[in-house]
């Protein structure tokens, strides 16, 4: 909870809004400006205005150039990111804390002093075109857009928020400069700084840069309201994906309205966690491999809405459940049990969210524009009230049969789902299902300390050892409300039997749906009611289970952990329900513009080589995968393979490092599992499908070092002056040629071998001059170094993110294991020095030894040429 007095409020003369929360554990800093002007303040002639001046923000000021602002930031280590929405855009940079002082200078400047050239607009408005066809090559944004349209005839709301190409294209500098000057006035400004920071050196600060700055009154005007409705509504229409979309949605009472919190408590009971209902009557069921509800209170109006991914056959039937799901909430059926397990879950993504300095800052100023910060804290306690009773109650007014739309989104030659409206309705409510039921009062979970054997501390990670030999690595985490834990083992795609393709995934997911003394709906009931976060998962190299949990509860949080990665069952249903999931995600990575790409360069690289696999396996694969093979792999390879157990939590080391050895009594450490390392085609490879899109996703992909190369650090930094605000890329493909609104380079390292891959998401039509644009950069670092200044910035910037990272106790987790498995724990204290050898020389010779065209290979999606959005 953000404590009054850890907030300090200061108001400028001027009328700007100045929070400062410090908080000194992790040296870093955010810096939010809240501008409230979005989507909604957009007359219809000007659709899309704030999002491009959102674009044209960071374009250049009388003192800086085209880029130039990117790169400050990126020179004190620090990201730079902005968001539009319908009644806000914010822009926010976070910063190691010594780069405090310039980083507010570089916004300030930006803030206040933003030329929007004309040149510049233009050729940013063709990538704004390119973000917009990225957007409608996503069939989940274009679901929800639509939803949101049909719902809404009159409101701003019913608009394509991006705006549409036309539009796009008929802005002026004219247009763009007088939104700028109508709304970016520090009245209507909330400008949030939250980390380790002095707060009277803070506002001191700001009183330099925002004081002298004229303000001026904000004519608002957002356009007509939504007059009320009783008409049940349909769009279904198809298109180029591989899965159904569909959303349920209605209209709802704004943020200020008493049922708003509630309705977000309905939202939570529904789909927040596995216990909730349409996990459990829909994603269980096999009716879709994704399901999630939602309460969007952008202000004065909102949106409840429930959306999935499904298989056309069967989104009826999954409409059909969703809909008795509501129904039955609407009608009563809610215990208070269900309402106090997502009291609990609330409080515990309150706590994630306040984790990071972002996050805080984040928090603070969507409620300050609103009229004061403490009103999030008025809204949580209102959520965290509210009876069964009171949800039902404001589901029952407000999500009516009569009020609600549907859109369906449906691949090419799939057959209608429904004729009309009126057929679709009556469907919906025949609909039954299955009664979901709790689970019974939960006892107290005890977990046995066993005394571990220390082995000293390296990096500041406190490591023991179990009596089985298992590793136990402890990371003490002074103040974090916050525990982390997990178990990580060396053991993923890679290694896995070619008939046995995607069983390390399937058995980590089916291994959350029973043990010998919990079922499915136990294991989701007992997380959830200590508000923890259960997951379980694998990648290329590595399976593994996780845990966070607010740390009064981590003791029983981690018997839980314990329990699901030692001994789970793979029950028969549950790796059918599971297996389902794999197929339907493996169906929709083709919908997908970066990683399917990515996907298709592993396999013009590595051919039939593990490192080309993907850790959902393949159709064949999984479709033959049963619980004796997930059973076996998981006896074979977690519980006699080569473990680690990590903790990041707030506690005293011995203790924690016994929880664990006494929990995980039943692994057993074992030998190391490796790959060969795959050869390299020489003379190049292009792996490319042609679809229905609006954009082409091309990938270019060399070698690279792998993760025992030292000359990985170089590789990196080489993207890091290849990428991101202020990259080569960006700059020669995106800023200067508005080929694409996403260029990135970056090296992909695993433990054998290695691929630096660019990839580059652009129209069609626009392909070959991408491809050349990419080979032309490529060429420029292969045959000089890099400059002084471009490899400061990019180890700066490294070093920043390095910093940045330790806010998360996740993300520490995370790196910790990977350095125990990969590398070694030395490892985490000499990222700065590694980096800090890396010389200018080095990036040329990486760049001259991997980037050869000779070892070029392509990953290629292609789109149809002279798609408009």
């Amino acid at each position: 909870m953000l404590a009054p007095e850890r907030v300090h409020r200061h108001r400028l003369p001027n009328g700007l809004t100045v929070l400062v929360a410090p908080d000194d554990r992790v040296p870093v800093v955010a810096i939010v400006t809240w501008v409230s002007a979005g989507y909604f303040d957009e007359p219809d002639d000007v659709v899309g205005i704030s999002h491009v001046l959102e674009h044209m923000y960071f374009k250049g000021t009388p003192t800086r150039g085209v880029g130039d602002i990117a790169r400050a930031t990126k020179a004190q280590g620090g990201t730079l990111n902005a968001g539009t929405i319908y009644d806000h855009t914010s822009y926010y940079t976070v910063l190691p804390a010594a780069g405090f002082a310039a980083g507010l200078e570089i916004q300030a400047d930006a803030y206040s002093r933003s030329l929007i050239d004309e040149g510049e607009l233009a050729r940013e408005i063709e990538v704004i075109v390119e973000e917009a066809k990225r957007k409608a090559d996503s069939p989940h944004a274009v679901a929800s857009e639509t939803l949101f349209e049909l719902l809404h005839d009159h409101h701003r709301m019913r608009r394509w928020r991006i705006g549409r190409e036309p539009g796009l294209r008929a802005l002026t500098r004219g247009h763009v400069h007088g939104f700028y000057r109508r709304f970016y006035q520090p009245s209507n400004t909330v400008l949030v700084i939250a980390g380790d920071v002095d707060p009277a050196h803070a506002v001191r600060l700001v009183e330099r840069h925002y004081g002298a700055l004229p303000d001026a009154p904000v004519a608002r005007d957002r356009g007509p309201a939504e007059p009320p409705r009783r008409d049940f509504r349909l769009r279904e229409w198809t298109g180029d994906i591989s899965r159904a979309e569909l959303a349920i949605g209605w209209r709802t009472p704004g943020v200020s309205h008493e049922d708003a919190p509630r309705l977000d408590v309905a939202a939570s009971v529904l789909a927040a966690g596995r216990s909730s209902r349409l996990y459990r009557a829909v994603r269980d069921r096999q009716l879709a491999s994704s399901v999630s509800a939602y309460q969007y209170l952008p202000g004065d109006i909102g949106v409840f809405g429930m959306q999935a991914a499904t298989r056309p056959e069967r989104a009826l039937e999954c409409a059909g459940a969703a809909w008795h799901q509501l129904a039955r909430l609407r009608d009563g059926d809610l215990s208070d049990d269900e309402v106090a397990r997502v009291r609990r879950v609330h409080e515990a993504q309150w706590l994630r969210r306040l984790e990071t300095a972002e996050g805080r800052a984040h928090h603070l100023a969507a409620w300050e524009a609103l009229g004061d910060w403490r009103l999030g804290v008025e809204y949580f306690e209102a959520m965290q009230r509210a009876t069964a009773h009171d949800v039902a109650d404001a589901a029952r007014r407000v999500l009516t049969p009569d009020t609600a739309a549907v859109v369906i989104y449906r691949p090419d030659g799939a057959a209608p789902v429904a004729s009309d409206a009126a057929t679709l309705r009556a469907a919906l409510e025949a609909a039954s299902a299955p009664p979901v039921t709790g689970v019974a009062k939960l006892p107290d979970v005890a977990i046995t300390t066993r005394r571990p054997a220390a082995q000293g501390t390296t990096a500041n990670v406190h490591v023991f050892r179990s009596a089985a030999g298992v590793p136990i690595l402890v990371r003490c985490a002074p103040r974090a409300p916050i525990a982390y834990a997990g178990v990580f083992v060396r053991a993923g795609a890679d290694v896995e039997p070619a008939h046995l393709q995607g069983v390390s995934l399937l058995a980590a997911r089916t291994s959350l749906k029973g043990t010998a003394t919990r079922d499915a709906a136990r294991i989701a009931e007992e997380s959830e009611r200590l508000g923890a976060a259960l997951a379980a998962g694998a990648g290329a190299e590595t399976m593994h289970w996780t845990v966070s949990v607010p740390t009064g509860q981590f003791e029983p949080a981690l018997a839980l952990l314990a329990d699901v990665a030692q001994a789970p069952t793979m029950p028969a249903d549950a790796v059918d329900s599971e297996r389902t999931v794999a197929l339907a995600q493996l169906t929709q990575l083709r919908d997908d513009m970066y990683r399917y790409p990515l996907q298709l360069a592993a396999r013009a690289a590595w051919g039939a080589h593990p490192y080309a696999r993907l850790a959902l396996g393949t159709e064949a694969s999984v479709g033959a995968l049963d619980g004796e093979s997930l059973r076996a792999w998981h006896r074979d390879v977690v519980r006699r393979g080569e473990q680690v157990i990590v903790i990041v939590a707030d506690g005293d080391p011995e203790r924690l490092a016994a929880l664990a050895a006494g929990g995980f009594e039943q692994l057993a450490l074992g030998a190391r599992r490796d790959v060969e390392a795959p050869e390299w085609p020489r003379g190049g490879s292009v792996q490319a499908e042609q679809r229905d899109k609006a954009q082409t996703g091309l990938v270019l992909a060399y070698p690279g070092p792998s993760r025992t190369d030292r000359r990985r650090f170089a590789a990196s930094l080489l993207g890091g002056v290849a990428s991101g605000l202020g990259g080569r890329l960006f700059e020669a493909l995106r800023d200067r040629r508005s080929l694409a609104y996403t260029v990135t380079a970056s090296p992909v390292v695993r433990p054998q071998a290695g691929m630096f891959v660019a990839y580059i998401a652009t129209s069609p039509e626009k392909e070959d001059a991408a491809r050349q644009g990419l080979l032309t950069e490529i060429e420029l670092m292969r045959a000089a170094p890099v400059r002084d200044d471009e490899l400061a910035r990019a180890r700066t910037y490294a070093l920043g993110a390095w910093a940045i990272r330790q806010e998360s106790g996740g993300a520490v987790m995370a790196d910790i294991a990977d350095a125990w498995l990969f590398g070694s724990l030395a490892e985490l204290d000499e990222f700065e020095r590694d980096l800090a050898a890396v010389t200018r020389d080095d990036l040329q010779a990486v760049a001259a030894e991997w980037l050869d065209p000779a070892w070029r290979v392509e990953g290629i999606v292609r789109g149809e040429a002279g798609r408009r959005v």
